[in-house]
């Protein structure tokens, strides 16, 4: 059994060296299967059109996008994604108040939390959703790529040539299929592990997962996204979370002191 993280030990330190070697593991199936996915949308990017063709009619359409389920994901996605955003955000602004509070109420080691490892996460929790779903995909992704959506293409009934996830359109401002805002919303639930052991972590990993997993399929039913749409967005989020522990472990080594050089010992006078 591995032994508690001690209470000097800085969040989001890999722990034991099994530790190491689980989060390593996990990286590198997640790159692989990044490699993987360019490769295969790359060679075969009509895997989209099959996808979504599944959920498509000529007489009904998208006949799942009036799905009482697939509409509660979408209609509460974007509120639940923003209400998450803002409390954590609060938090990490005013956690020394609540700090105080806490410990004027006689609950210090709620009180250190607060101040230390709980205001740490919200911190890089905010982090991450701005620089994956906000920077990323809002403000670059969906404004420079111009790919139409399924109901906008030829295929299902629009207007619209299809295009396959990297051959960028002419009009991102009114197709903004790639990638998914939705999904990358479920899919940033990742970042509230991000400062965690790797055991936790690996588990918001896959909560996110799911999450971001199953709002993506509403989308690709409504007829709003294609398959690499929902699959590139988990990247996009992932990256961007990737991103944002490097740089805080790299600040978190640069406030610890250095560690004291090891001395050699001198060899015995020889007889």
């Amino acid at each position: 059994m591995n032994a508690p993280r001690a209470a000097s030990e800085p969040p989001g330190s890999p722990g034991t060296p099994g530790d190491a070697d689980t989060n390593n593991i996990d990286s590198r199936l997640l790159w692989a299967g990044l490699f993987f996915a360019l490769a295969v949308f790359s060679k075969f990017p009509g895997l989209d059109l099959l996808v979504s063709a599944r959920y498509f009619d000529l007489d009904l359409g998208f006949f799942r996008a009036k799905d009482p389920v697939v509409l509660a994901l979408y209609n509460w996605t974007p509120i639940l994604g923003r209400a998450l955003f803002l409390v954590m955000l609060l938090h990490a602004l005013l956690a020394p108040w609540l700090a105080r509070t806490l410990a004027a109420a006689g609950k210090p080691e709620a009180a250190q939390r607060c101040r230390g490892p709980w205001r740490h996460l919200s911190t890089v929790f905010v982090c991450a959703a701005l620089l994956g779903p906000g920077l990323l995909i809002e403000g670059v992704l969906k404004n420079t790529v111009g790919r139409p959506r399924p109901v906008q293409t030829v295929p299902f009934g629009g207007p619209e040539p299809y295009h396959g996830p990297f051959a960028p359109g002419d009009t991102p401002d009114s197709h903004r299929s790639f990638v998914s805002s939705h999904a990358a919303t479920g899919f940033a639930l990742m970042a509230l592990g991000l400062t965690c052991r790797p055991a936790a972590r690996r588990r918001w990993l896959i909560v996110g997962l799911m999450a971001g997993s199953a709002i993506g399929a509403g989308r690709i039913m409504q007829g709003g996204h294609f398959l690499s749409d929902i699959v590139f967005a988990f990247y996009a989020v992932w990256l961007s979370c990737e991103l944002i522990v490097w740089l805080d472990r790299q600040r978190l080594q640069r406030g610890q002191p250095p560690a004291p050089r090891q001395r050699r010992p001198h060899a015995p006078p020889l007889p």
